[in-house]
């Protein structure tokens, strides 16, 4: 393991980073790393992180790095060694020199980086080597020889045409746009904004710009003011993108520009804006003791990211309620597509938060067709415990204290610091009154599924869990085939339109029938079936208790199998409000949301 750094000492020579574009179309471009006499006069390693901070995977960014090049301080050419598949070995240089490589970036992501003839996204991780040892050593870059109208967005404060970063741990942290993007600045309070925004979209840029004015001001308000004071978004328009990545003052942002063709685009915008802002306090200050320093070179895990992503989850939703910029029917949409999600997920009875968050790097980030039977999302059910501990709150405090006033004690506690499982279950026992130890037990180390009882008593609420066919128009209800279809059930679900088997639910029809992920059906009661839709609807020929046979192919292999129909047992979950909600209910709702009781409607 390397060393995460040693104490930076004020006379300590900057490493100095210059990018250049090499071949823009081809998407390459080369770094040329200074070595200063002091830090190689002995020999040096020099290493590449192998994941960024916020994406919990491991990466191996060195496979897009190549040509490295060795130069003493005369410009002499001199041998290095690779010691494995990220670092190599520099000899001593008494007069120091320059390491010199090349960059491959055509991967557009808010964790890797994309240069074409357009821009250039680059992120600290997948492009800036480090000195083993000597992380603690500040930072210089210079971008030379790119296209005149260009210029640089970034978190890192400019010293002329300089970007510096007091570490190597800000460096990474702090990702660079380049190109002629459109950027808005205002201030906040104390603090500066700047909004860099690449590529064309259909939307309104005004729009955006308000609504992300607004999510700010509601965050500052919550915490008293800002952690930081500048910070830069950085939001790139491609067809069928979408993404975030939080850093400490900056974050990266992906979306489609077609997306904003109707509202539901602008409210997802926001939320994904809302969620990667609060990040700058949850998770990049406020954090677990194993998410900061860090250790590049391998997974860094811990058991709190139910905390950091699940809680921030949930509070993106009152931040963009409360800023007005998403309509309560929306989220109510959002949540109860997530507690039916939840519920329905086989794997909800295997894996707790803690398990889904320590193993993140290896089960979350690297899916396959067994997890939705064997994990849960720490993402999605943390935000639903979330939701039940603000209701917990209101309740013990008569509708006045919710999940942003826990982050508010935690923040005064805490602040820019670590913080513990431990730490967490005091700030619950003080704004709960209760002892936090069956609550954990129960659904944060144990499988126990969501409570809707806290709830619907905190917020007047009711999260009604209805059968497929509860859940028809009520036009489609009307008639006797679909709602005898509705009731059919077999465990199967498809990947896309094709007839490949995507999961098999354990317990159900089709995996009683012998029937496996990835298998491709060929045919269901003698007809050929070619797709998903055409599978469903053969399956839906038949009632309840009647035996349906399904040929299906496996490595080129035909079987048949004798599959028996079952009713639905999986409910879908719909949150209404209740006729009779007491006024300390909404108000609690009102306090939670930022917004007005919704109305009753006559129907569900």
């Amino acid at each position: 393991m390397p060393a995460r750094g040693s104490q930076k000492s004020s006379n300590q020579a900057a490493i100095r980073f210059t990018v250049r574009p090499l071949d823009l179309p081809l998407h390459e471009v080369e770094v040329e790393m200074s070595l200063p006499a002091e830090a190689v006069k002995s020999g040096a390693v020099a290493a590449l992180p192998s994941w960024t901070p916020g994406s919990y995977l491991v990466r191996d960014y060195a496979r897009f790095l190549d040509r490295v090049v060795l130069r003493d301080s005369r410009g002499n050419a001199i041998p290095i060694a690779k010691l494995d598949k990220q670092r190599w070995s520099i000899p001593a240089l008494e007069a120091g020199g320059t390491l010199s490589y090349r960059l491959y970036c055509n991967d557009l992501t808010v964790r890797t980086n994309h240069a074409d003839a357009v821009h250039a996204h680059l992120v600290g991780s997948a492009s800036f080597l480090y000195l083993e040892g000597q992380q603690n050593r500040s930072c210089e870059v210079r971008f030379v020889g790119w296209p005149q109208d260009w210029r640089v967005a970034t978190g890192l404060k400019k010293q002329g045409v300089t970007f510096l970063a007091k570490d190597h741990d800000e460096l990474v942290d702090s990702p660079f746009e380049l190109g002629t993007f459109r950027l808005h600045e205002w201030t906040c309070g104390k603090a500066a904004f700047e909004f860099a925004i690449t590529g064309e979209h259909c939307g309104d840029e005004s729009r955006i710009l308000e609504g992300t004015k607004r999510i700010v001001e509601v965050c500052g308000k919550m915490f008293g003011g800002f952690p930081f004071d500048r910070y830069v978004f950085l939001l790139t328009f491609s067809p069928g993108a979408r993404g975030g990545l939080e850093h400490r003052d900056s974050t990266s942002l992906l979306a489609d520009p077609f997306g904003l063709d109707k509202p539901d685009g602008y409210y997802d915008l926001f939320t994904l804006i809302a969620h990667e802002f609060f990040h700058a306090w949850n998770v990049k200050r406020l954090r677990a003791s194993e998410l900061g320093p860090f250790d590049y070179s391998k997974e860094n895990m811990t058991k709190l990211l139910w905390f950091h992503e699940g809680f921030t989850s949930f509070i993106q939703y009152s931040l963009v309620l409360k800023a007005g910029v998403a309509p309560w029917s929306w989220v109510a949409r959002k949540l109860a597509s997530t507690w039916t999600d939840n519920t329905t997920r086989h794997g909800r009875h295997e894996q707790n938060l803690e398990e889904s968050s320590f193993d993140a790097w290896i089960r979350f980030y690297k899916p396959t067709e067994f997890s939705t039977n064997s994990t849960v999302s720490y993402y999605e059910k943390g935000s639903l415990i979330a939701w039940m501990m603000d209701a917990k709150f209101r309740l013990a405090t008569g509708g006045k204290s919710g999940v942003d006033d826990y982050f508010r004690l935690l923040w005064k506690k805490f602040g820019d610091g670590h913080i513990t499982d431990a730490d967490l279950k005091e700030a619950y026992r003080t704004l709960s009154g209760e002892d936090p130890g069956p609550f954990w037990q129960r659904y944060i180390a144990g499988v126990a599924e969501p409570d809707a009882e806290p709830i619907e008593r905190a917020y007047g609420l009711k999260l009604a869990r209805l059968a497929p066919w509860e859940a028809l128009t009520a036009e489609d209800a009307k008639d006797p085939e679909t709602l005898a279809r509705a009731r059919v059930y077999t465990g199967l679900s498809f990947l896309g339109e094709s007839a490949s088997i995507l999961n098999v639910v354990p317990g159900s029809p089709a995996a009683k029938a012998g029937m496996a992920y990835n298998e491709e059906v060929l045919a269901v009661n003698g007809w050929r079936t070619h797709s998903a839709m055409e599978i469903t609807r053969r399956l839906g020929d038949r009632k309840i208790g009647d035996t349906v046979e399904v040929i299906t192919t496996d490595r080129g292999r035909v079987k048949r199998c004798r599959l028996v129909v079952e009713e639905n047992p999986q409910r879908i979950t719909r949150i209404v409000p209740q006729p009779k909600a007491s006024t300390a209910q909404k108000n609690a709702f009102k306090d939670w949301t930022g917004q007005p009781f919704p109305v009753v409607k006559s129907r569900m």
